[in-house]
């Protein structure tokens, strides 16, 4: 990074503002996609003055822990963060450390649980959201109507939809309008209209921290065709909960995928323009110039590949791999492209060494050292596969012993990556470059799959043992509640 030569006082810090475009899949994305591209005009102008990254990795296949690793630069089994629940000792959030420095900040987010009182929300002077900690049964009437309808995630109604699926017809039809009314509640010009007249309504000089979240590219979706029409049953399989997609044996066969990928890349050309929109709000205050501007995702998501739908569960590149922009202030030189494997758990460091002046990155190096930086990637690059269920939790319906529900470790590293299910031992290898879901994997014998896991995976799994030695009282309690509010947004 070079900057100008200061030529009076010393320059106030640069402002801050972080974008997490939810459930965005790098392989939709110009800089590190391929297929279907959205278009992305405004992330474009970002990537022109500034960096974009074509291999960028989530710590997590979904929002809780993926988030607290985005604020903490730690990943989950250092900061054991995986449920709906407030747990303690996790480290200083990137919002708390900027305020300590004297920075404004500010929460605007359309997606409930960054606001549902888990710690995320740690650090923020201001938090705006159109729906602040609602459970999955405020949220719609099919949610209230089914609360106690244990039959519909029990083994006979998957068994009953295996054999007869168009019944999953109704339901799904009226589970989507409430889903998709909801969505469309949260995620209008909102947010970004409270980001602007928060700019507006500031006094004083004071630097600024402003974190956004985006749901456009979340689901529900609305599926479609590039060319001709979708029928009523072809919409209504692609409207079913995810839970039926995943667990009622040949459900999948009936989908037609282009559908929902379709609408998908929609949506992130919706949210593309809420970043455009952010932008121009910040050159109409004059902040513009001022401003590092990070746009990322917290996990993609994922239309089938490899038996995986939406996110929360699998360890897929569509789930893992995610899009990631760094737009420096007027004035700061950066690389115009990185291309090694890079975690999400970086960014807090980058931003800490970005506003204390210092280089936040460079094209193959690692981030400069600062307070709490994290050190160098110097082996492969680990991301959590989920379930979205903690290990000593359940849900209701949803039983271990189905594939889809299994406790994941992937990592990248060069041109490899292996993927261990930590329930059966089990272990996968990828080689190549480019979307790797496309690409058959090999399963690795128990002799090699061992000494993978002892080389890859020993020290990750080590450091999450440690810390559930520490934490006082040990693993969690089963919580009822907080299992139903799992259910929230798809988490089924």
């Amino acid at each position: 990074m070079s900057t100008s030569e200061p030529t009076g006082p010393p320059a106030r810090p640069p402002n801050v503002v972080t974008v997490v475009l939810d459930c965005a899949r790098a392989k939709n994305f110009a800089a590190s996609g391929g297929g279907t591209i959205a278009r992305t005009p405004a992330l474009d102008a970002l990537a022109a003055r500034g960096t974009s990254f074509s291999h960028a990795l989530a710590p997590a296949n979904w929002t809780v822990p993926s988030h607290f690793s985005i604020f903490t630069g730690r990943p989950p089994n250092v900061h054991g963060v995986r449920t709906f629940q407030k747990v303690p000792g996790v480290p200083e959030t990137t919002a708390t450390y900027l305020k300590g420095r004297g920075y404004e900040t500010a929460m605007f987010t359309e997606n409930l649980h960054l606001a549902g009182g888990y710690g995320l929300e740690e650090g923020f002077e201001l938090l705006r959201s159109r729906r602040i900690n609602v459970s999955r049964e405020e949220r719609t009437v099919i949610n209230r109507l089914t609360r106690y309808a244990r039959f519909l995630y029990s083994a006979r109604m998957r068994h009953l939809l295996a054999r007869l699926p168009p019944l999953v017809a109704p339901l799904s039809t009226f589970f989507h309008s409430q889903e998709i009314a909801y969505k469309n509640d949260v995620c209008g010009p909102f947010t970004v209209d409270w980001f602007d007249e928060w700019l507006q309504s500031r006094a004083g000089d004071r630097p600024f921290y402003a974190f956004l979240n985006f749901v456009d590219t979340h689901d529900p979706y609305t599926p479609s065709l590039p060319s001709g029409r979708l029928g009523f049953l072809d919409r209504a399989y692609l409207n079913t909960p995810g839970y039926y997609v995943l667990s009622v044996p040949g459900f999948q066969d009936h989908l037609r995928w282009e559908g929902l990928v379709n609408a998908y890349v929609r949506t992130i050309e919706e949210a593309d323009r809420k970043v455009g929109q952010l932008v121009r709000s910040l050159e109409a205050r004059g902040e513009r110039d001022r401003t590092w501007i990070i746009v990322t995702s917290d996990h993609g998501q994922q239309f089938g590949e490899l038996g995986n739908f939406n996110h929360g569960c699998g360890a897929t590149d569509s789930v893992l791999r995610v899009p990631l922009y760094v737009a420096p202030p007027r004035g700061v030189s950066l690389p115009p492209r990185v291309d090694r494997w890079v975690s999400l758990t970086e960014v807090d460091g980058w931003i800490r060494s970005a506003v204390a002046g210092r280089d936040p990155f460079a094209a193959d190096e690692a981030p400069s050292a600062g307070p709490r930086a994290p050190a160098r990637n110097s082996g492969p690059v680990l991301c959590e596969g989920g379930p979205v269920s903690d290990q000593v939790r359940s849900l209701k319906g949803v039983r271990s012993d189905q594939a889809w529900n299994h406790r994941l470790l992937a990592a990248y590293d060069g041109r490899r990556k292996l993927v261990v299910d930590l329930e059966t031992s089990e272990m996968w290898e990828w080689q190549g470059e480019g979307d790797l879901d496309a690409v058959a994997p090999t399963r690795l014998g128990p002799e090699a799959a061992a000494e993978a896991r002892r080389a890859v995976f020993a020290p990750y799994e080590a450091a999450e043992a440690a810390r559930v030695a520490r934490a006082a009282g040990g693993p969690a309690a089963v919580d009822v509640e907080i299992d139903e509010r799992l259910k929230s947004w798809g988490y089924d």
